[in-house]
């Protein structure tokens, strides 16, 4: 924790002590949480639990005023492994503080908290993940709204765990003609702590428009939502004739004869930067060009849907380079149709095939990735299960099927079971996953579960997991029993 960061907890701990003995609308809850477990020999470390406890601390002094802290502690016996080591840690791991005018603007000083989210344009030039830190953010945030027309908001942070970098952003909206259109600015800033010519800055302005909703014989076409938006970067080192702008444009909802129609197109040239960005950073999307179709048919009076998606785009394998005959421009396409269907007796049904054709460097030419992916889902008020079959990468080196289950079952009025389980086969061997949880709620103000295997493998939507559905994955059944009991005050 660094200095600044200590003297905005510092802050905000002040304040919320200070209205604690004062005011009666002050609320103290947590938890205390015991974990035990087997290891992968089955070996019980009853006599070597880990043990959180959190503590959280509300504060309303005033109607307009709110104060937030929150402490954990956690405890090992040992520090991986070791007799000779206790693991121990204190800490203050979230706060805030924030005032509240109704009419027309909210402040909040925070600390460790993920205040960074806010509706942008048709880029996202600020990822919330991406400025949060890993959680180790803080600074301050202000929303405005009723200044005159405008309404938007502007926070500054400082980075905690990259060693002092600052992001300043500020998003500004103007709504015209009953909220027909709509225009917006974006300004965004990263400061690096390495001195005052390390930055990078990003304007933007973004427009949109309903003609539906302006001409009224177009309006049994939808709303028709016509936007655009520009964009540019600068660093200092870069020259004044650097290649920096962005520019992307869609149309959407175009409504007729039960299908929807959505079409955009974006251009990202070649020195176009945002730091603050996992996609115009880490993510690359720069130095390319692209459209995308999405097309959808919904079926009067019945509750099927039908939606394709088309999408290309241009750009080279060294995307920090101008295209050139050393460094060409390859296409990449990807299809993707998808039916979805509810039965009766809360019976789903969801199938889609993705076709991807790009350029593959590892053979040095165009390659197709086609995958198919159905699955059923069935529910009622005992259980509910859902069962998916991937077929992935088919008729190419990296081919893999998998077969996945999941099951959410009311064993009794107290007793809860939930199950994921997947297998996958490749070419040359197969892998399993499972992971097995029960919940017992017979007990006021408290948890217990009992629990088998790695949460964490098949967790992010069963096969579409690519983390463990992807060629040459190494994960394999965790032989790991976990016991947690979590009493709440």
């Amino acid at each position: 924790m660094n200095t600044r960061q200590s003297k905005i907890l510092a802050l905000i701990g002040i304040i919320t002590i200070i209205s604690c003995p004062t005011f009666a609308s002050v609320r103290l809850e947590g938890y205390c949480e015991n974990v035990n477990y087997f290891d992968y020999n089955l070996k019980l470390y009853m006599a070597e639990p880990h043990n959180n406890f959190e503590l959280r601390l509300y504060a309303n002094p005033t109607n307009n005023i709110e104060t937030f802290l929150k402490f954990h502690a956690e405890s090992d016996k040992y520090l991986n492994n070791n007799p000779a080591d206790r693991y121990n840690l204190y800490d203050m791991i979230e706060a805030h503080g924030k005032y509240r005018w109704d009419k027309g603007l909210e402040l909040v000083l925070f600390a460790r908290e993920n205040r960074f989210w806010f509706p942008q344009g048709l880029m996202e030039l600020v990822s919330q993940w991406t400025v949060n830190d890993g959680g180790n953010a803080q600074g301050v945030r202000a929303d405005f709204w009723n200044l005159w027309k405008f309404y938007g908001f502007a926070f500054h942070t400082d980075y905690s765990q990259s060693g002092g970098e600052d992001a300043n952003v500020l998003r500004c909206n103007l709504p015209l003609f009953a909220d027909r259109m709509r225009i917006s600015s974006t300004l965004a800033r990263k400061d690096w702590a390495s001195g005052a010519d390390y930055w990078n800055s990003v304007v933007s302005s973004d427009i949109y428009f309903s003609l539906g909703r302006t001409a009224p014989f177009l309006k049994k076409f939808g709303d028709i939502g016509c936007a655009a938006e520009i964009a540019k970067s600068r660093i200092p080192s870069e020259p004044d004739s650097s290649k920096n702008l962005a520019y992307r444009a869609e149309i959407r909802n175009i409504r007729f004869a039960g299908f929807e129609v959505k079409a955009a197109y974006h251009n990202t040239q070649e020195n176009f930067r945002s730091y603050l960005s996992s996609d115009f950073d880490a993510g690359q999307k720069y130095n390319e060009e692209g459209f995308n179709i999405n097309t959808a048919f919904f079926f009067p009076t019945r509750a099927i849907n039908i939606t394709s998606n088309y999408g290309e785009y241009k750009a080279p394998i060294s995307r920090s380079f101008s295209i050139s005959a050393t460094n060409p421009a390859y296409k990449y396409q990807e299809w993707y149709n998808e039916l979805y269907v509810e039965f009766i007796h809360d019976i789903r049904f969801k199938t889609y095939y993705k076709y991807y054709r790009g350029w593959d460097i590892n053979y040095d030419t165009y390659k197709n990735y086609p995958t198919l992916f159905n699955e059923i889902s069935f529910e009622n008020f005992m259980a509910k299960v859902r069962l998916q079959f991937k077929w992935k990468d088919i008729n190419t080196p990296y081919e893999l099927q998998a077969f996945g289950l999941e099951l959410n079952a009311n064993i009794t009025q107290n007793w809860k079971l939930y199950l994921r389980a997947m297998n996958v086969n490749e070419i040359s061997e197969s892998r399993q996953t499972a992971f097995v949880q029960l919940q017992y709620l017979g007990w006021s103000n408290t948890d217990f579960f009992f629990e088998f295997g790695d949460p964490n493998d098949s967790n992010d939507d069963l096969t579409n997991d690519d983390s463990f559905v992807s060629y040459s994955a190494n994960h394999e059944i965790r032989k790991q029993i976990k016991t947690y009991l979590r009493i709440y005050f």
